[in-house]
């Protein structure tokens, strides 16, 4: 059964970065956006796992190395396409990263080296997480990788929320990837004239709070503030995250290691984060010391090439799962004001098993107003470009808050009938119009639900008859662009007693189930044709 959210939003809504850390493409045919990942952790995310050294006593004579796995047929179907057709290891040309090392920037297309290490002979989880993603995306992908050696959340990561002093290396991680997003089309030229959003993040890390009984005991209460820092930090509220398990060692471990297992299994599963955090487990991942190069660093998984690539892979599927790389899942766009955040949980519950139904987001507590036309034109190329755009259907409303009256000199809301509306008539025309033309430029099928009735007493001053009024308008301007019209005055209008509040615009939690029935059926109509 699909778990249902009733006071936050089942689905996951990725905030486009704008401004400074948004720089746009010159082309009059922008370009898909980039989706952009964040790999963190300490060293287990830096990359333990060795490709080719195979010295007798320092790596167990290459047992366990990638060159050695590559040898047996098996693992050949499994993670051939790490080589190239000439023997090479593979570099893709649609995947790329970017890592900043203690001693040097490593960034390009995505192959093996990009750990703490010099030269080629080191992998981390970077390497699968990448393969996975690049296959599901049309569009270019960037990783960027931030991770430390030797360092606890309880101190090193330690986030703001968290209390107590921030942790250095919280800061150099936020640091670190605001500076690769300023940077990124000159990092990586191939990717000039593309807007850029933020997809995801995968936490791998662990190992240093395990052996300290205050870290162990704040473990779960700080990562649930990391995520929530991190999402603020970048104006992503519902940033999908991926936790690797600190799996080292299999299923048997200490009671040390297995609390940590539990706090981050337990993060995922929080209320809070209603289905947009995942933990993977990697215990199945461990691979015996004897069949390894690192025999005795069990903290490194003892260096196991597969036990990386499985883990990268974990990461990589949960992640895909998370973004709504799934089969046979539409994407749904519900754009309108606070009429419509009230019935967007009903939709998501009923649509929950065939598409992914997104809204904007303010904060991490609010979903986003798209208030009246003259916000949405200002807004909707930032709404069309969330979870990357390509949206199958979007259903939109604008008309409440145009038709509210507000002072002719502050601009602030008005109880008086003598003051104008936020939009005239007229322009309210001239603006719907627009944000229509921008919707159809997406190609997704377009849905408009009618404006609701207007009671007496409403505050602001909103006149009873101002909804047949922009409903004509909006009937008009949808009938000449083909558009599909869902009636919810209509609907609502017999039933006003029933559903919606005395004086009020809104409606009550019986109401706002009534629109979100009508809404969910009439988008699940439109699916069924695309």
């Amino acid at each position: 059964m699909t778990k249902y959210c009733p006071t936050r939003d089942f689905l996951l809504v990725l905030a486009v970065v704008h401004g400074a850390l948004s720089p746009l493409g010159q082309s009059q045919e922008p370009l898909p956006p980039v989706p952009v990942f964040v790999l963190a952790g300490q060293s287990n995310m830096q990359g333990q796992a060795v490709i080719d050294l195979d010295h007798p006593q320092d790596y167990n004579g290459g047992k366990g190395t990638l060159k050695a796995l590559l040898t047996d047929p098996a693992h050949v179907e499994q993670m051939g396409h790490l080589r190239d057709a000439s023997g090479g290891w593979t570099v893709r040309d649609d995947v790329w990263i970017r890592y900043q090392t203690p001693d040097a920037l490593k960034r390009g297309g995505l192959g093996i080296g990009f750990t703490g290490y010099d030269g080629q002979h080191h992998f981390g989880p970077e390497l699968q997480f990448g393969h996975r993603v690049g296959q599901a995306y049309d569009e270019p992908v960037l990783l960027i990788k931030t991770a430390w050696g030797g360092k606890s959340l309880f101190k090193d990561f330690r986030p703001p929320s968290a209390g107590g002093t921030v942790g250095p290396y919280y800061e150099k991680m936020i640091n670190e990837i605001r500076t690769a997003m300023e940077n990124y089309q000159q990092d990586f030229p191939d990717l000039r004239g593309r807007d850029f959003y933020l997809a995801g993040l995968v936490w791998q890390q662990g190992w240093n709070d395990m052996g300290d009984a205050d870290a162990r005991a704040e473990y779960e209460q700080n990562l649930f503030h990391l995520i929530q820092d991190f999402r603020q930090e970048f104006d992503s509220p519902w940033l999908p995250v991926v936790i690797g398990e600190l799996g080292n060692g299999g299923e048997s471990s200490s009671e040390s290691m297995n609390q940590i297992r539990k706090a981050q299994a337990a993060v995922a599963q929080r209320n809070a984060f209603c289905g947009s955090v995942r933990f993977v487990k990697t215990t199945p991942f461990a691979r015996p010391a004897d069949q390894s190069p690192n025999v005795g660093h069990g903290h490194h998984w003892f260096g196991n090439a597969e036990s990386y690539f499985l883990i990268g892979d974990g990461l990589g599927k949960s992640m895909l799962e998370l973004v709504g790389k799934r089969k046979g899942k539409k994407r749904v766009l519900i754009l309108g004001d606070s009429i419509s955040i009230g019935y967007t949980p009903t939709v998501r519950q009923l649509l929950a098993d065939q598409a992914i139904v997104v809204r904007p987001m303010r904060n991490l507590k609010q979903p986003e107003n798209c208030q009246g036309t003259q916000y949405g034109v200002s807004n909707v190329n930032r709404w069309l470009q969330l979870l990357g755009g390509n949206w199958d259907v979007i259903h939109f409303n604008f008309g409440l808050h145009d038709m509210k009256h507000v002072n002719a000199d502050t601009h602030e809301n008005s109880n008086n009938a003598d003051d104008p509306p936020q939009s005239t008539p007229e322009q309210y025309r001239r603006q719907l119009t627009e944000i229509v033309k921008q919707l159809k430029a997406s190609n997704a099928q377009l849905i408009f639900a009618t404006t609701t009735p207007v009671p007496d007493g409403v505050r602001p001053y909103r006149a009873t008859h101002d909804p047949s009024v922009y409903n004509a308008i909006a009937t008009k301007i949808m009938q000449d662009n083909g558009i599909q019209i869902n009636d919810l005055y209509q609907l609502a209008n017999p039933r006003l007693p029933e559903i919606q509040r005395p004086a009020n615009v809104h409606f009550n939690q019986v109401g706002s189930s009534v629109l979100g029935e009508q809404v969910a059926d009439v988008i699940q109509n439109a699916l069924k044709s695309k």
